[in-house]
């Protein structure tokens, strides 16, 4: 077998995977955001504007490969349930509501028989239900009921099953208001009761909500200046929660808003909690048991598919269903389509893990379709079809670049039948059993190929292993040393308040030049949305009254607009944009820092990946006078004539750290800041 089109378009991609890098400050500082592009995007949604919220996975009890995705579509012209195969085609459409999250678990009693059971919650106040009719995956709508008049709009919606009583529960959200439902469908129709209810404390908007089956636990995703919770899920447990994940802003790691959750289920409680930073266009994995962060991950564009920003709902599955998810995937929804309609991207989940140091787990032994089964269990999915005598097809996805300088590799694959085992061989030694992603480290300089099989469940093996032969060169290079070079700037000053924050296109923007812009704030806030169209926010130093500042960053197109408009909340505001040829994108993620008044501000140092990076600074003061002195080792770029703030760049020769950057007053003030490094092109 031969790696895949879609890995040597990775390959000649390979920098991305150790260079580029979105997000701001964390207590995981610095750490590296693993870049996994999509290999299928959905069909859009049926609305315009900000439509599609939110997806859920069911998979087919009898052969997976004819799994779906459900999405929602919130808006009011398209408003309703949208079903996609797993190559995204649209297979149905219910235009029944202003769907907004969206939920499922297999074996529920309706009468006389066990379904596959979808829930959402209808921002036209109810709780919907619908079968998932095996024969075609088409939905048949079997309940609807209102939760109290305390979620005034239903938004977020999770789906519990108890292992303690068997029972089916229904969670909704809204506004920091949560509400638990017993369900019942003896008569054959949905219905609920009221068995608890609590407010959220902190941040009144609450919306994301995942339940743990296994571990009778609820967690709920709060926005703005909030985190995570977590909450027994049994309806006599308390309702006082813990929170486990807390925003940059209270010294957490990831950045608001907190949108989709999800759990990736591994044996004996092994797994993942999954969160969507909406603030930092990435996505943060956790442990499962004591929810420990364990870094991110952002979606770029690859495979022909754009990147995802901007994201709401996401869900996970770690069950092979074939095809190109032999080992499970992941979706989400992504905010700006380049097609224009919102849709859904999806992921394989095995790429995801394998681009992590040290790599996630991969465990497909969890078959969320065994859930209340009860004495009647979902057939054995590892149970071959009769007679298979037909040898799985194995890839691999994931692996070194050509020619590297590190003595370490890591290899991800798969098989075209779910379920399959493997066996790998580095340099023509013995087989042994292995799975993906397979890692080996203090390699010797010179060529490699690594080997691997898959075993299908009725134990055919694949008569031609997947190959990959690599070279090690002796010495460190570094990385690329091509050079990056500002070129023109431009910025706009509010003196008086204003929603809005207009800032020219530099002179002599072209395609494919790197724009960084700062935006200062006087005590006000970049609305979640308020970013310009295809400006990824960078940084957000945000955590003192007043000035507040941001980061964000966009590679030029063909045709850029004459100017670009920052929304934010009504306040007096500054803001500039720097260029920069030869830049190939973010290096690291940004650091920020933010103090009480004094005659200096430093922001904590970034740690380059390559030779030549370009770091770039903002810095912002409470003062419309106070003037500002750049670090040692960087230029002024930009500096308003208000003097509110000012950006600040400079070349770091060599890979590594750069150490903290400290900007001096003409007097004491209150200050705000951030540091990047920008990666250059390879020469």
């Amino acid at each position: 077998m031969t790696i895949t089109s879609k890995f040597v378009s990775a390959l000649t991609a390979a920098g991305l995977l150790a260079g580029l890098f979105v997000g701001l400050n964390a207590q995981v500082a610095n750490a590296a955001v693993a870049q996994v592009g999509a290999t299928v995007e959905t069909a859009p949604v049926h609305g315009t504007g900000d439509a599609a919220d939110d997806a859920a996975v069911w998979i087919h009890p009898t052969d997976p490969s004819k799994s779906t995705t459900i999405g929602t579509d919130k808006s009011t012209d398209g408003h309703g349930l949208v079903v996609y195969d797993l190559s995204g085609k649209e297979l149905f459409y219910y235009p029944d509501g202003r769907m907004n999250n969206v939920d499922v678990r297999y074996n529920f009693p309706l009468g006389s028989s066990k379904v596959g059971l979808v829930g959402v919650t209808n921002r036209v106040r109810s709780l919907d239900f619908y079968k998932v009719n095996e024969s075609d995956r088409s939905l048949t709508k079997v309940g609807s009921f209102a939760p109290t008049s305390n979620i005034a709009t239903p938004r977020g919606f999770s789906f519990y099953h108890s292992p303690t009583t068997g029972k089916y529960f229904a969670y909704v959200t809204d506004v920091g208001k949560v509400e638990q439902w017993e369900l019942d469908g003896s008569t054959g129709s949905v219905t609920g009761k009221l068995v608890r209810s609590w407010t959220v404390s902190g941040p009144a908007h609450t919306e994301g909500l995942v339940a743990d089956d296994e571990m009778n636990r609820l967690y709920i995703a709060q926005e703005d200046i909030g985190g995570i919770w977590r909450f027994g899920a049994e309806p006599g447990d308390s309702t006082t929660g813990t929170k486990v994940v807390s925003t940059t802003e209270n010294g957490g790691d990831i950045v608001q808003d907190i949108k989709g959750i999800s759990i990736y289920y591994g044996s004996g409680g092994a797994g993942y909690l999954l969160a969507a930073s909406q603030g930092s266009n990435r996505f943060h994995a956790y442990a499962r048991d004591d929810n420990r962060p364990l870094g991110a991950f952002a979606i770029p564009t690859a495979n022909g598919i754009d990147a995802v920003t901007g994201m709401d709902g996401i869900d996970v599955t770690n069950f092979g269903v074939g095809g190109p998810f032999p080992q499970g995937f992941f979706v989400t929804q992504d905010t700006s389509n380049d097609t224009g309609k919102q849709n859904f991207k999806v992921v394989p989940w095995q790429s995801i893990a394998a681009a992590y140091s040290p790599a996630l787990l991969v465990d497909p032994a969890y078959d969320p379709r065994r859930i209340g089964a009860g004495s009647t269990p979902t057939p054995d999915p590892t149970t071959p079809p009769p007679g298979d005598t037909v040898p799985p097809e194995t890839t691999i996805t994931s692996g070194p670049a050509a020619t590297t300088t590190s003595t370490s590799a890591s290899f991800a694959f798969t098989s075209s039948e779910a379920n399959s085992t493997f066996q790998c061989s580095l340099d023509s030694a013995a087989r042994v059993n292995c799975t993906s992603p397979q890692a080996y480290t203090g390699l010797s300089a010179g060529s490699h190929t690594f080997n691997v099989w898959a075993k299908d469940a009725a134990g055919n093996t694949d008569a031609t292993a997947a190959t990959q032969t690599w070279s090690i060169s002796a010495g460190d290079t570094g990385g690329g040393t091509g050079t990056i070079t500002r070129g023109a700037v431009s910025q706009a000053v509010n003196t008086a308040t204003s929603t809005t924050l207009t800032i020219p296109k530099p002179a002599n923007v072209a395609e494919g030049t790197l724009m960084v812009s700062c935006v200062a704030l006087n005590g006000g806030t970049v609305t979640a949305t308020g970013a310009p169209a295809g400006w990824t926010r960078l940084a957000a130093a945000t955590s003192i009254a007043n000035p507040k500042v941001y980061g964000f960053y966009k590679v030029a197109t063909a045709a850029e607009p004459a100017s670009y408009s920052w929304t934010t909340t009504s306040t007096t505001s500054g803001g500039g944009i720097a260029t920069y040829s030869g830049a190939a994108g973010l290096d690291t993620a940004a650091t920020t820092a933010a103090g009480a008044a004094a005659s200096s501000g430093t922001v904590p140092a970034v740690t380059t990946t390559t030779a030549n990076a370009m770091l770039v600074g903002c810095m912002s003061v409470n003062s419309g006078s106070v003037t500002l002195t750049s670090p040692a080792g960087m230029t002024q770029a930009i500096e308003t004539g208000a003097r509110r703030f000012e950006v600040a760049d400079g070349v770091q020769a060599a890979a590594g750290p750069g150490g903290a950057k400290t900007w001096t007053f003409s007097a004491a003030r209150e200050w705000a800041g951030w540091l990047v490094a920008v990666r250059p092109k390879a020469p």
